[in-house]
């Protein structure tokens, strides 16, 4: 908890704006009230991206997954420090529209003010907050997610409209129909199935392609295709615990493929 009114500080100090999402910022109208998070969450305004990263990495921290390296949106990079733990910094929140500087705006238009370890952190509306949970559950394969099953349990017919019409506002009702149900009628959608490769449980290959055809251009399709074949080194260290030696990187290539081990 302590953790986010140190970023508020941080950004207070730097001028960055920040939005403190999912954890202890959000309240009892959004998550259930003995909920527990170990990290802190944070959507930053785009623009303001490399400069607070910076800022973090003088203080201290260290880089643990990279943005490229981070899902397979490229939304967020995780940061770790020994007194603070982890973090994750968003440029974006998958789902929400296709223009991130443009939606960052649109949530701060509407954010809201919220006291968290006794400072005032910058929090995104209730609306939008519950809008980012049900987003949130658009990338999980999982039957069941309690986050939204608490929002199935306290909202009601009006406010479920008020969050489809705030998804349509904010350009993000595929992937409001990823979690909720009737994406196939998105199918004619350049990031169908990217959304449903993530969704719903399908083989990897499904979202190799999703992820190729959600590539805007030609450059962007052969960095995301590098990205597909190439082993996730900031993963495989976080799962072995070291850097990764050359031979655990390559052991890991062929067994992606199913190609043994590749001696």
């Amino acid at each position: 908890m302590l953790a986010h009114a140190y970023f508020q500080r941080l950004a207070n100090l730097h001028g960055i704006d920040i939005l403190h999402i999912k954890g202890y910022a959000f309240n009892s109208e959004i998550f259930k009230p003995d909920r527990h998070s170990t990290d802190a969450d944070l959507l930053v305004r785009p623009s303001h991206v490399n400069t607070f990263v910076h800022i973090l990495l003088a203080d201290g921290w260290s880089i643990q997954a990279h943005f490229d390296t981070g899902s397979v949106f490229e939304h967020a990079m995780t940061l770790y420090h020994e007194s603070w733990g982890l973090t994750d910094i968003h440029r974006f929140f998958p789902g929400l529209g296709k223009d991130p500087e443009r939606v960052f705006q649109q949530l701060w238009a509407a954010h809201m003010q919220r006291e968290i370890a006794h400072r005032s952190c910058a929090v995104p509306s209730v609306l939008d907050s519950r809008l980012i949970v049900v987003l949130h559950r658009a990338r999980a394969s999982s039957t069941f997610d309690p986050d939204l099953e608490y929002l199935r349990d306290i909202l009601d017919s009006y406010d479920w409209a008020k969050l489809r019409e705030r998804a349509a506002e904010l350009d993000s009702s595929l992937a409001y129909a990823a979690a909720m149900g009737g994406l196939e009628a998105y199918r004619h959608e350049r990031d169908y199935m990217l959304w449903k490769s993530v969704s719903t449980r399908v083989p990897s290959y499904i979202q190799w392609v999703g992820r190729l055809r959600s590539a805007r251009g030609f450059a962007e399709k052969m960095r995301t295709l590098k990205n597909i074949f190439m082993v996730n080194q900031d993963h495989l260290a976080m799962e072995l615990g070291h850097k990764p030696t050359r031979a655990e990187i390559r052991t890991r290539f062929f067994e992606r493929f199913g190609l043994g081990g590749g001696s």
